[in-house]
């Protein structure tokens, strides 16, 4: 009836703050408000000029990426005013996650459990789940037989070839072995291609969880809260962000490091290009405000995550790395059946490019021997092993936030609160990396999914963070 016009009250046990902060402002000249550079940032900012501007008129609202020297400078000399817009974007959507979350929780707490709730980021979060979850429930398996003959080398070497079909028939398999063991071999074909690796771009928000997620085990939560102590101490730019872009000076200074540390070759400097439609580029990627540092942070997390984005930003300024793969092919000859063919893989470095910033990136490599076609190969045995095809893989936290950033879900600054959240509430399991949909999960989500399905579809959600952002 109100037009729903937010009422603010003062937090409970923070009165001192604000009296310190109103006593402080009264003896200033100028009130600098440096909040994070974003819409809640904007909000915090303006809160505080509500409740000091009668103390002093003189407020003047600046904006910084990084807590370098630099930086701080520029934005000092370039204050502004409060923008309106982005504080009333980000009421705006405030105001509709209460909307939605209290009347979807009130429900769910009578109809399920007391204390659960609903949101309009954790509910879609927790229907990709739900939906990867049925999938998996309703998959058959099927049998398939895997075929594969170790071989002895003209050099006396021996190397297993795998066969290139694998039969979904037992009598198919058991065809193939027959004929293979009973006729001579040879080379077919040898393969040799040459194939570039591009480096990844550097990190935003949701790359960074991800990576240090599969690479160092840790949750987004965990990822963060060390991001935000590396930023503090002005280790490293800002890290809640969805932008692929580096300024100009920071670009010079880390091609002057990979000329300087790995060599002219190594240098190649590449702008990206932000794909997500929702991004709202505010901001740079996640970068070390000084590439000449190679450790920082106070602990082993904030190392472990500060060496991670120091290689992907420099691996992200260097030149491809070369590959070369080799592929095998042999099979019988002069038998009076066909079969299909077997073959090996092979893939060497032969220019490690951005891979010597980040050579945890590299993989092994596989050495295929010196081979020429038509050359007599020896196979004894073909083996045959019967295996069942598997349902889709559960989501991991990694996951979930890649495919959450995919549809346009929830922004930078959620993805880690959403995963606490889902899990907290007991909607999800965690089994080692593994997302796993308890049955309150279930119940909630299909609940949800049954009456409201506007609300919890990937539209609503990303749809409403564009028009916010319009």
């Amino acid at each position: 009836d109100g037009g729903f016009v937010p009422r603010y009250i003062i937090s409970p046990g923070k009165e001192k703050v604000i009296k310190d902060l109103q006593a402080a402002a009264k003896k200033a000249d100028a009130v600098l408000l440096a909040s994070d550079p974003d819409r809640e940032g904007e909000a915090i900012a303006w809160h505080v000029a509500e409740l000091i501007k009668d103390e002093n008129k003189n407020l003047k609202r600046i904006v910084f990426n990084e807590i370098t020297e630099d930086a701080v400078k520029e934005a000092l000399e370039h204050p502004r005013d409060i923008d309106m817009h982005l504080k009333s974007a980000q009421e705006a959507r405030r105001v509709l996650d209460r909307l939605v979350g209290y009347d979807l929780s009130g429900l769910i707490w009578k109809k399920v459990r007391y204390g659960l709730s609903a949101g309009r980021v954790q509910s879609p979060a927790l229907r990709i789940l739900m939906e990867r979850e049925r999938e998996i429930r309703a998959f058959i398996p099927e049998d398939y037989f895997v075929l594969t003959a170790p071989t002895k080398l003209p050099d006396s070497s021996l190397v297993t070839f795998g066969c290139t079909v694998e039969p979904t028939e037992k009598e198919e398999a058991e065809r193939i072995k027959k004929v293979g063991e009973a006729n001579s071999w040879q080379v077919k074909d040898i393969k040799e291609t040459e194939v570039k690796r591009a480096p990844r771009p550097p990190f935003t928000t949701s790359t960074l969880q991800q990576a240090a997620s599969t690479r160092l085990g840790f949750s987004p939560s965990r990822t963060m809260g060390a991001a935000q102590k590396l930023y503090e101490e002005g280790h490293i730019t800002y890290m809640r962000t969805d932008s692929m872009n580096m300024s100009a000076t920071a670009q010079k200074q880390m091609l002057a490091v990979i000329d300087k540390e790995f060599g002219k070759e190594y240098v190649a400097s590449r702008h990206y290009k932000t794909k997500s439609k929702s991004a709202q580029e505010a901001h740079e990627a996640i970068r070390p405000t000084d590439v000449n540092k190679k450790s920082a942070g106070a602990n082993s997390d904030q190392k472990a995550l500060y060496e991670l984005i120091w290689s992907r930003t420099m691996a992200s300024q260097m030149a491809d790395a070369k590959v070369k793969r080799t592929k095998v092919t042999t099979n019988v000859t002069g038998a009076s059946e066909t079969i299909p063919d077997f073959a090996v893989n092979g893939s060497r470095v032969i220019f490690d490019g951005w891979l010597l910033a980040d050579p945890r990136a590299r993989g092994e490599d596989v050495e295929v021997p010196k081979l020429a076609v038509g050359e007599q190969v020896e196979v004894e045995k073909v083996d045959i092993e019967e295996k069942q095809t598997l349902p889709p893989n559960r989501y991991t936290e990694a996951g979930l936030i890649k495919e959450l950033e995919k549809r346009g879900i929830g922004r930078p600054s959620t993805y880690a609160s959403i995963m606490k959240t889902i899990i907290d509430r007991g909607y999800v399991l965690k089994e080692g990396r593994t997302l796993m949909p308890t049955d309150t999960g279930d119940v909630v989500s299909t609940f949800l999914e049954e009456h409201f399905p506007t609300y919890i579809s990937d539209t609503f959600t990303s749809e409403m963070e564009d028009e916010l952002d319009e």
